[in-house]
């Protein structure tokens, strides 16, 4: 990596500079990427779970985390 490639790049992660579309994008991917881990976790644990109530919780945190993976693929697909 070139030195000026280096400060770009520096100067992108700690905020000196504006995010560029690609970066965003980027950042975009790798949360829709997380929330797709977290969404199998939460399956698995409600497979597991007896209690009602906790029963429920989980299945709104999937709806919620299912509605968020929508949107950031909208995103990125527009």
């Amino acid at each position: 990596m070139s030195g000026s490639k280096f400060l770009a790049k520096m100067q992108e992660l700690f905020g000196f500079t504006p995010p560029t579309e690609e970066s965003k994008k980027k950042a975009i991917r790798e949360i829709v990427k997380k929330l797709k881990l977290r969404r199998i976790e939460l399956k698995k644990e409600l497979k597991e779970e007896c209690d009602v109530i906790k029963r429920e919780a989980l299945k709104d945190s999937i709806k919620i985390i299912k509605r968020q993976i929508k949107k950031g693929k909208d995103i990125l697909d527009a």
